[in-house]
């Protein structure tokens, strides 16, 4: 017969005392080591660390980022329930960086705060998310201590989609759709990509496990094409490194893979890439499982041919 155990949830505060310099330091840390972090997983989008306890009028934001798509992120850290203090701080934060997305950390909401936090969410200008996060402690028995972040208050992707497309044009409409049923497709396999919101752009980005590179996944109604691609921004030496071994890489790819380098790049970004591509019909929604199939396939395979090789270049 199978022995079950204990599930318990550990007082936050026995293992970082104090949010200032317990707290804060290790949730950048987090946030800025390679691997993606629980609270970017949960927030489905990947984020730059700027910096750490700044100054803001008489207070001091606990953590300031950016999101891969360039909009500014603040972080309150709260190890104690929340209180009308740290959502005001919040709010107050939000204005003085004009912010984008604000993101509150808690171990246990009030109501009247993930109230307050809906409204927020239901009646701020479009492109202001507002995410209220539970912190939480586990232990299974035994066990080493498990961190978990709970969404238990976020914006609602069906509100914030229907609102967007009264503005989008209908190739913007299209993309957004197509990405969000590319998210569904990687939320339901069992790969190790991370789902992450989705944009009314032609792209969809992936981390890799290191910074200034990434998975990108293109697809263009007006060209016909699907890429799904490894990019590295300006690291010329890590590319030749790489490109060393592609007899090996390629062996792991699935189709056709070609190789560019940074001179190649059709944007002058500075980026190279190693990408497939095949020719699809965009406007054919039909197909789009097919698509959405083929890409999480190929992006599997490229995370699995890059991720260990990235994290042991010396480039």
């Amino acid at each position: 017969m199978i022995e079950f155990t204990d599930l318990s949830r550990e007082p936050v505060r026995e293992f970082w005392p104090n949010e200032e310099v317990d707290f804060t330091p290790w949730l950048a840390e987090q946030i800025d080591s390679e691997e993606p972090s629980k609270i970017e997983n949960v927030i489905q989008l990947d984020l730059n660390l700027r910096s750490t306890e700044q100054s803001v009028g008489r207070y001091n934001l606990d953590i300031l980022a950016e999101a891969e798509d360039g909009r500014t992120v603040v972080i309150e850290n709260q190890l104690e329930k929340s209180d009308h203090d740290h959502l005001g701080k919040c709010l107050a934060y939000a204005s003085g960086v004009d912010a984008d997305i604000v993101i509150w950390i808690s171990p246990k909401f009030n109501d009247e705060h993930m109230d307050a936090f809906q409204w927020l969410n239901d009646h701020t200008q479009e492109g202001v998310d507002l995410f209220a996060l539970r912190l939480e402690v586990w232990r299974i028995g035994e066990s080493d201590p498990a961190v978990q972040f709970t969404a238990v208050e976020e914006p609602s992707e069906w509100k914030d989609q229907a609102q967007r497309s009264t503005d989008l044009t209908d190739t913007k409409k299209l993309y957004l759709e197509f990405w969000t049923g590319f998210k569904e497709a990687i939320e339901e396999s069992d790969t190790p990509l991370s789902a992450r919101k989705a944009f009314p752009e032609n792209w969809y980005n992936n981390p890799i496990g290191r910074s200034g590179m990434k998975l990108q996944f293109k697809v263009s109604v007006q060209n016909n094409f699907a890429t799904a691609q490894f990019v590295i921004d300006d690291n010329p030496e890590a590319f030749e490194a790489l490109q060393g071994d592609a007899e090996a890489i390629g062996s792991h790819i699935r189709g056709d893979v070609a190789w560019h380098p940074i001179e190649d790049s059709p944007d002058r970004s500075n980026r190279s890439r190693v990408e497939v591509t095949r020719d699809i019909d965009l406007e054919d929604k039909d197909q789009w499982p097919a698509y959405h199939d083929w890409l999480l396939q190929r992006g599997t395979e490229l995370h699995n041919a890059f991720s260990d090789r990235v994290r042991n270049l010396s480039v």
